[in-house]
């Protein structure tokens, strides 16, 4: 079933609290982005499926927050300290649009499930090319591109990793000028099979962190689709985002912080330090390792580093 239900809107008014100790201090702002007057992160309706909600942002080398939601304005820009600065995409995406990352070279890509397509953009939102046919999806568990794909990550050498996520439970990979090179991946519980493919990150050794959602885990491959390892201990992770020396995974059993050896270092649960604090889909970082978070019930949330 395509993502977590909107939860309860019981939030108490804390206003900015401390969390976490050591060098993992964090002020914790829960409502850091602020809308136009009227706008929002996503329709407040009873339980749409899917959500209607933020889902995944990133950071442009700029400073610029970009910030992905099922909205009638589905791309939104923030400056560092949460302020406005500009919206694009209205009308191009679907209501299950689902992933955005910004690639090396600085251009935006969305991954929309909605429609089965992958889409590269300028920074102001200027359409480049697009790979899969929109609104044809490919049969669903054979593997070809697309059915419902959720993300995209990239290599050091340009290639392009893309989670086939709902619809073929498969991960592709293509080369820069889009020619695919090989896939892998199949529906299961087994070492490189997939419940859902529900996000993918790639670290500073070209390691594949493939978010298997439904599994309660993330599996880990070398880029040529062996399988590395399988790191448990989650409720249904949704994301993960790498700093210089960790790793930040959100999902529905709260955010924690990892050493790049996938070692715990801290763990919020969802209701620290209040209700349905951390019900996450989508994590990112800026360049001070401050980090982002996509929530469940329409907010984006920051947590700042404290020295």
């Amino acid at each position: 079933m395509p993502d977590d239900p909107i939860p309860d809107q019981n939030i108490a008014p804390i206003a900015d609290p401390v969390i976490g100790k050591g060098r993992h201090r964090y002020r914790f702002c829960r409502t850091w982005a602020k809308l136009p007057r009227w706008w929002s992160f996503g329709e407040d309706s009873a339980t749409p499926r899917p959500p209607q909600t933020a889902v995944q942002g990133a950071v442009a080398a700029n400073g610029d927050v970009y910030v992905l939601a099922r909205a009638p304005h589905p791309v939104m820009v923030f400056d560092g300290a949460g302020n406005f600065v500009t919206s694009w995409g209205e009308g191009r995406f679907t209501p299950f649009v689902h992933g955005l990352r910004i690639a090396p070279d600085g251009h935006v890509w969305i991954t929309d499930s909605g429609n089965h397509t992958l889409t590269e953009h300028l920074p102001d939102g200027t359409p480049l090319r697009r790979l899969g046919t929109a609104d044809f999806p490919a049969p669903t568990f054979w593997g070809n591109p697309f059915n419902m794909p959720t993300g995209v990550a990239f290599a050091a050498c340009g290639d392009l990793f893309v989670a086939d996520g709902y619809g073929n439970r498969r991960v592709h990979r293509f080369g820069a000028d889009g020619t695919r090179k090989h896939s892998f991946g199949e529906p299961g519980n087994g070492p490189g099979q997939f419940a859902i493919v529900h996000y993918i990150e790639i670290d500073a050794k070209d390691r594949l962190y493939v978010v298997d959602r439904e599994n309660d885990r993330i599996q880990v491959f070398d880029t040529e689709g062996t399988h590395i390892a399988d790191w448990t201990g989650f409720d249904q992770p949704s994301d993960l985002a790498f700093g210089k020396r960790s790793i930040v995974v959100g999902g529905r059993d709260g955010l924690s912080i990892w050493s790049a050896e996938r070692k715990l270092a801290i763990r919020w649960d969802r209701h620290t330090p209040h209700h349905d604090a951390f019900h996450i889909h989508g994590v990112w970082l800026d360049a001070q390792e401050n980090i982002y978070l996509a929530m469940f019930d329409r907010t984006v949330a920051k947590l700042t580093r404290i020295p």
